[in-house]
This record gives structure tokens, C-alpha cells and sequence, in this order.
């Protein structure tokens, strides 16, 4: 794969659907939100310091609803 080609499927999957965001900490929600603009509804958010998995439920230009999925400890 080209440097361009590459950098267009950067830009295609840097929504959280083909690779989860990875985030230390468990993500806010709201505006402003943890990537608040670049996460769409489907996203998903790993917790890297506690192991939790997350989905966007409501995503906007500037606002993200996080839901924890599963029942992890």
C-alpha cells in the first residue's frame, strides 16, 4: 500500500468503526466529549488503563454519547 493510499484509508477509518479509539481512562460524553468530532454512531473506544470497552450510541459534530459494553471488570 502507496503513502497515498494510506493516508486516504486513515482518513475513511479514523472514525472509530474499522479500528477501535484508544483512550487511557474512561471516556466523557457530552459536548466535548471524548473525540466528540470525530466519533460517529457504532464507534468504538477502548479503555486502555481499565480494560472497558465502549460504543458511541448518539454521535453529533460536537457532542458523543459513550456506552460501556459488556459487563468487564
Amino acid at each position: 500500500m502507496g503513502f497515498q493510499q494510506l493516508a486516504t484509508y486513515r482518513g475513511k477509518f479514523a472514525n472509530g468503526l474499522a479500528d477501535p479509539f484508544l483512550f487511557a481512562g474512561a471516556p466523557t460524553s457530552g459536548a466535548g466529549g471524548t473525540y466528540a468530532s470525530r466519533a460517529v454512531v457504532g464507534s468504538k473506544l477502548r479503555d486502555t488503563t481499565n480494560g472497558q470497552d465502549y460504543i458511541a450510541t448518539a454521535a453529533t459534530g460536537t457532542s458523543v454519547t459513550w456506552t460501556k459494553v459488556g459487563t468487564q471488570t
